[in-house]
Formats: C-alpha cells, structure tokens, sequence
C-alpha cells in the first residue's frame, strides 16, 4: 500500500494502520497497545533511542554489554541450546574471529545459509557456560538477500516502542516505506516563529526524527516536532477562553464564611489564608476563576474548598463539589457536614448508587434553588441535573477525571461561567501544570496544619513479616490504630505464583496470629457505598482498630488516631499512591508509622519508588522524583486523563520550550505581534482544524 502512491495527503494519513502492508488485524491490535491507530500515528511514533550503527566493530573488539554492528559470512549453522530452552545458531567470521548467534525462533533453519554474507547487530550478552560472547536475537541482514538492508546498518538507526509480537525492526520498515513518498503536511505556525526559532519544515522533521543522519540531528527533529505540537495546544486553550462567558462576582463578605471561619477547632495555616486571599481576588470579579490547588496530603484543602463554597452561598448563588469516587464524595459530605453544623446551610449528596426516589427529590430542589451545595460523583454530570443559579464548581482529584467531564460540569450554568477551583492532592511541578493547564493560575498548599505528628517510614522484607504484626499487636493493644493495605481483592494464579497476599489471604492470617483485643474489619472498592461508610464508622468508633483494606483509603479517609500504615508488596504500588496511603495516618498529634513490606525478589524500580518514599517527606519533592521515573502520562495515573494527548513533547526533554510557547501564543491572544495574511490564514486553519479535532464550545 505505502510503496504505491507518491504524495502523502490528509486522506492517506487518516488511513487505519491495518491497511499497510505487511500490518493486517491482527498486527493491528498490536500497534493500538503503542497508541498507533493510523497512518499519522505512526509517522509521529517517536524513536525510543537512536543507535549509531555506522560504525563496523570487528568481532575480536566486540565486548559483552556494548551494541554494536558487525559485518561477516556464516560459517555453521544448526541446533542450539541455551537457558534450558531449544534453539537455533550460526556462527559469523568476519576474518578479525567468530561469534555465534543464537535464536529461539521455530523454522528459523532455512532462513541463513552457510557462505552468506550477513550484517548483525545488538546487544552482545556473555555466554557464562563457554565463557565467550554472543549474540541472543538480534536484529539482522542477509545482504543481497534481504530487502531494506540499508536500514539495518551503515546508518543511524530508530528503536522504537514494542511490544510482544511486535519489533522495532518491523516497524522501521514500515516507517521506511512510507517516507520513501513526498510528505504533505500543512503549516499552522506562524512564519515569524518558524524563523525566529530556525525550525525545518514539518515534512524535513519527521523524517529527520525516524532516520537523522546523527543522533543528534534525529533529537534536533523531534524537539521540532514538540514545539508545534505545544503551539496547538496551548493554542487550543486559548480558544477554550475565548468561548468563556462573564461569570457571576461573589463580592460579598457575609455571616456565612465569617462563622466558618470563626468555629474552626484550629487556626488556618499560613498558606491556607494565602490562597483563600487568591480565591477571594479572582471570585469578586466578573471573569470566571480557573485555579487549580495543589495540596500536600492533610494541608487542608477541603478547608479552602468549604470557605469558597460558601462564599457563593452568602452571595446567593449554588456551589458544587465533584469527586471521583463514592467513598471520596461520602467522606467530604461528612467532613462539610461536621464543618457547617450550626450555620444554615441545606447540603445534598448525589451519587450513582442514590436511589430513585431521593435522587428524583434532589432534582427537584436544586432547580427550585432549595440547595446550597450539592456534592456528588460523575452522576454530578448528567443532563437531568440543572442548577438554579450555580456560582462556583469544585472538583476534587480533578486529574482523575477527563477534559471533556470537567467542562461538561462546569458548563452546567447556561447564561454565565461558574468559577472553577480544581484541586490535587497530587503535586504537579509548576512547569508540567503549565503545560497541563495553561489557561489556570495556580495555589501551592505546602506547609501542613499545626498539631500533626511526625510519621516514620520503615522498610521491612517479607519474612519480617510476623515480626512486623506482632509490634503492631502491641500498639493497637495500647489504644492506636492500624491500616493494613494490600494491592489484590482476591488471589489468583498470578498471585499465587508471585507470593502476593490478597485481601482475604491476610485477612484470614491476621486473625489466625492475632492477640485477644484485636478486632479486624475490611474495605474494598466492591462494596455497597452504605457497608463501606458503617466498616469506616466502626473503625472510627473503635470498634474495629485494624482495617485490611486496598487502595480504596488511598484519599479521602480522616481517622485522627490512626497512627499506623502498613503496607504490603509495596514495591508493587506507584510513588504518588503510596505518599497518599502514608497521609491517611500522621493527622493528629502523636507519632505516626508508615511500614512498608518488600515483596521477594523486588524490582529495581520498585526498590527506587521505596527509598525515595522513605527519604523525602513531601510529596513535591516525590512528585519530581515520580515524574522523572514515570513520565507525565503514567504520573498522573493514566496516560489518558488530561494530558492534552501529546504523541511528541516530552515533559523533561522539552521543559526549556514550553514558557517561551506559552508566551507565543500570549502574544498573539493579544494582538502584540503583527501577522500576515497569509499567517492569519494559518491560524484560522489551525482553529478550524482544532474544533474538529477537541471539545470547544
């Protein structure tokens, strides 16, 4: 298909990547695990690493570790095995000495002839039985025999993405095909950026990116390719602000907020006042807010939230609060409950599993205005739920909920724009939360509230673990209580072949080791939302004072004298998630201990996630640390919520670009830079193609 036609055009680019040779459905299926569903997904693939293979290494220089090309004749070939496992080999001469190559592959006999003349290249491993190097499935040419021998060496070369069933090598020769045709790709930027910024055409940058003459030149085309992908992207924001429309100015200063603040058993912190102080300047305006709030685990941002609430209350307007799960909405609707007690207020509490009848009432009054605030779930988004006058949304753990959901609610309100407060409990380096949310000002809640104790952070292996019980025991015996959170509901075979422990295997254990006085309960996601609020209920009364749960007490859960965390095959968990387990204990004024258990045979990514947990404290410092390791997609918790669907720029690779983009695009909103008509023409196409392509009202 690819070698057939001669220009690239839109249409081909839109093109289902089965459709190419050599692809079909079933590789198909495989390239959609790399994120590759068309033409142009694949020409924006970016490498994963360049190998310079211009260089022929003589086989006597070859050492074990290093890649490297080597070029010679097959002298032998036959049966080979290795690891216990069936195999095939050949051995290459190159005249300087030998190697052998080995493949695990059925049939793989016909493919090589003795006498042949053959280009590898790879990793060379260490056989440690013979004691010499070798070769163990690496990339190959039968030169003269193999077409596209020209991008297996004497060049710089792509490594791409893969997956089982699915090489780079396949894949470079695909790209390859198709970059043997003229490329068509419209040009939306500017031609004063392009340059000022000395950029290639986007045609030259994309196959520059896949086949550079140098590493360098191939890095040089994919920072290319980012800067437009950033311009598009903030440029879409930009076109997000100009469909806002004026938002109702909560200018009034009543009893409401006054009082709150006032009946609070604590004093606000520093920072809490700073950015109620932010809140306040953006709220009295007739501009709609969009700030997001970055809160450390327990610095009080619920606090914030509830002031701001009833800042649009005490101005006559509604406030509502969405959360991404149930036993997160339950728990704010008890903490505003606690917080407004005594001021009259009339809250509600909107959730999927609410039943008809109360839900069909609830309806009714938010219409008529005869609620002030509602607090719910995604059932918050549906179209029967309307507002009478709704003046501000809240949306909790907002990166858990995708672009289009979050703009949905906040277009609740036909005539005007309610003010918009996100929050994240999960820390976004500044320069990523402007690339995430250009068009939102951001508040930092770093310090947490006074009167909470320090929590220490213990690392145990596995076959400490009745030593780790047996001191837990002990403190819950003297009055404190204990989390126990483990990654599986139930066992399976995985986990039975990985020694993992589920829910119910350690429920069962701990109640099998367990002194008289201890008293167990469990949580998990699969329950009804009225048995998850009795289980927490009873662990807050003490009638339960260890809770075996799994990560569904990851947020929301404030139980003041829970002072220990133990969690199980922590390795297993993400960085972010088990800085958040460690702050469900920490909240009251006594030490605090967050143990965590090592699973045998503990990765060394995981063992970088547990050292880093242990040795830093806040959760900034880990979300650097957890950005670096992850990468921005898998940091915030999938690669699809919220990330703007960037293919190219790279959060870390890019950093240096995205104020000077941002700026860019500020100036043009503006009016500060002068266009052609033909730049104007650009834009206008841009715009049109960015409507198409995402959510603009």
């Amino acid at each position: 298909m690819a070698g057939s036609i001669n220009k690239i055009d839109s249409d081909f680019l839109k093109k289902d990547i089965r459709y190419l040779k050599g692809v079909g459905p079933k590789k198909q299926s495989l390239f959609r695990r790399i994120g590759v569903k068309t033409v142009e997904d694949l020409l924006f693939l970016v490498p994963r690493r360049y190998e310079d293979r211009t260089k022929i290494t003589p086989i006597k220089d070859i050492t074990p570790g290093e890649n490297v090309t080597i070029q010679g004749r097959i002298t032998l070939k036959g049966k080979r095995r290795l690891f216990g496992k069936e195999g095939f080999g050949i051995i290459v001469d190159d005249g300087t000495g030998w190697i052998e190559v080995v493949f695990f592959v059925k049939n793989m006999r016909n493919l090589f002839s003795v006498g042949e003349k053959i280009i590898v290249t790879g990793r060379v491993e260490f056989d440690k039985y013979y004691q010499k190097p070798i070769f163990i499935h690496p990339e190959y040419s039968i030169i003269g025999k193999d077409s596209n021998d020209e991008i297996v060496a004497g060049m710089v070369i792509p490594v791409y993405p893969q997956t089982e069933g699915l090489d780079s090598r396949f894949i470079r020769k695909l790209v390859y095909e198709i970059l043997k045709n003229d490329l068509d790709f419209p040009e939306y930027l500017p031609r004063f950026i392009i340059e000022r910024e000395n950029l290639s055409p986007l045609s030259d940058s994309i196959r520059k990116m896949h086949f550079p003459d140098t590493i360098e030149e191939g890095e040089k085309a994919r920072k290319e390719i980012a800067f437009r992908e950033l311009f598009q992207f903030f440029w879409r924001l930009n076109l997000e602000r100009e469909n806002l429309r004026k938002a109702y100015p909560l200018s009034k200063k009543g009893t409401l907020s006054t009082k709150f603040l006032e009946n609070l058993p604590f004093s606000l912190t520093e920072g809490q006042r700073r950015v109620i102080k932010e809140i306040e300047n953006d709220i009295e305006k007739n501009v709609p807010m969009q700030r997001l709030l970055q809160g450390d685990v327990g610095s009080g941002k619920t606090v914030v939230a509830i002031y701001s609430m009833l800042r649009a209350v005490e101005n006559g307007y509604q406030a509502t609060l969405m959360a991404p799960t149930e036993t997160l909405a339950d728990q704010i609707f008890l903490v505003l409950l606690n917080f407004v007690s005594g001021l009259p207020i009339k809250l509600a509490l909107l959730k999927g599993s609410t039943k008809t009848k109360e839900r069909r009432q609830i309806l009714h009054d938010l219409k008529e205005g005869d609620i002030d605030i509602l607090v719910g779930t995604h059932a918050l988004l549906t179209e029967d739920v309307e507002f009478y006058k709704l003046g501000l949304v809240v949306i909790d753990e907002q990166h858990k909920f995708g672009v289009l959901q979050r703009y949905n609610l906040w277009r609740k309100e036909e005539e005007y724009t309610p003010h918009l407060l996100l929050m994240t409990a999960t820390p976004i380096p500044r320069s990523l939360a402007l690339t995430l949310y250009g068009n939102l000002e951001l508040s930092l809640l770093k310090e947490r509230p006074l009167g909470r104790g320090k929590i220490e952070t213990i690392i145990k292996v596995e076959r400490k673990r009745d030593e780790v019980y047996s001191w837990v025991f002990k403190k819950v015996l003297k009055g404190e209580k204990a989390y126990v959170v483990v990654p599986l509901i139930e066992e399976s075979d995985y986990s039975r072949e990985k020694g993992i422990k589920d829910l119910f295997n350690l429920y069962d254990y701990l109640n099998v080791i367990k002194p008289d006085g201890i008293n167990i309960g469990v949580l998990h996601g699969r329950m009804k939302t009225e048995e998850k609020r009795k289980v927490m209920e009873d662990f807050r009364a003490g009638r339960f004072n260890v809770l075996v749960s799994t990560t569904v007490i990851e947020v929301g859960i404030d139980v003041k004298d829970a002072t220990i965390m133990v969690i199980e095959h922590a390795d297993r968990f993400g960085l972010a998630q088990l800085h958040q387990l460690r702050g469900r204990v920490g909240r009251g004024e006594k030490k605090s201990y967050c143990i965590l258990i090592m699973s045998e045979g503990v990765s060394e990514e995981g063992l970088e996630r547990v050292k880093a947990l242990k040795k830093y404290e806040s959760g900034f410092d880990l979300a650097e640390i957890d950005l670096k390791m992850r990468g921005p997609g898998e940091f915030l918790g999938t690669r699809q919520h919220g990330f703007g669907g960037f293919r190219v720029f790279h959060f870390y690779r890019d950093r240096d670009i995205i104020e000077k983009v941002r700026d860019y695009v500020f100036k043009l909103r503006e009016n500060k830079i002068k266009l052609s008509e033909e730049e104007q023409l650009a834009l206008s196409k841009l715009k049109e193609r960015l409507k198409e392509a995402y959510y603009v009202a």
